[in-house]
């Protein structure tokens, strides 16, 4: 009897422990491990400047680049060729590359060919009002395809962008910023003419010839 309680006894301890272990394994080791002293929340800021701070843009894909300038408050193409430009899509995408944020932040990352930054598809560089540059590297998607993963010249960390926030400039050198075609005047409406019918001329009557 006491054996059979023993049993039972050790059973009900193992039960318990299986559970313990089952609570832990499902719902602890689920939960997010606590940040990182010193860790950046995110989505955080990738640079601290507003968009009219940024005078010079210029993006490089492959053997192709698109770069303009802005000079007291006016935007101009100096790439693939000069002209003026867009200013209101360039004012625009000033301000989208401002408000940039990443949604990760990767330390040392030994191996930049995975994240397509050994020879990046893309290179951007920004000039600032004060004369500071930025040079941005774009590489490879993330396996998601929602975001691509980027890095700031002087910068060890690789960051992870959404492409959302790129795509205003990755466009610059697929499709250059010139000014909008303006839009053709509409033609005035001709009133037509109504011409007058022609007059019948009535046939001459002839002369009674008086009897002779």
């Amino acid at each position: 009897m006491k054996e059979r309680k023993r049993w039972t006894t050790t059973a009900v301890l193992l039960g318990v422990c299986a559970a313990l272990a089952a609570y832990i394994f499902l719902v602890e080791a689920k939960r997010e491990p606590p940040p990182e002293e010193g860790a950046l929340p995110t989505p955080a800021p990738l640079w601290e400047f507003g968009g009219g701070d940024v005078m010079e843009i210029a993006v490089t894909k492959g053997e192709q680049t698109t770069a303009v300038e802005r000079n007291d408050g006016e935007w101009r193409m100096t790439a693939p060729e000069e002209g003026e430009a867009d200013a209101g899509r360039l004012d625009g995408l000033a301000s989208r590359v401002a408000d940039m944020k990443f949604s990760r932040a990767m330390a040392d990352v030994s191996d930049l060919i995975a994240f397509g930054l050994q020879e990046p598809e893309v290179q951007v560089t920004l000039v600032l009002s004060d004369g500071t540059p930025i040079n941005l590297a774009v590489g490879a998607e993330n396996p998601r395809h929602t975001a691509r993963y980027v890095q700031k010249e002087g910068d060890p960390l690789v960051y992870l962008v959404p492409t959302s926030d790129l795509v205003g400039l990755l466009g610059l050198v697929d499709e250059p910023p010139y000014p909008p075609m303006p839009t053709p005047a509409p033609s005035p409406l001709k009133t037509p003419t109504v011409e007058p019918a022609p007059t019948a001329t009535p046939r001459p009557r002839p002369t009674p010839t008086p009897p002779s």
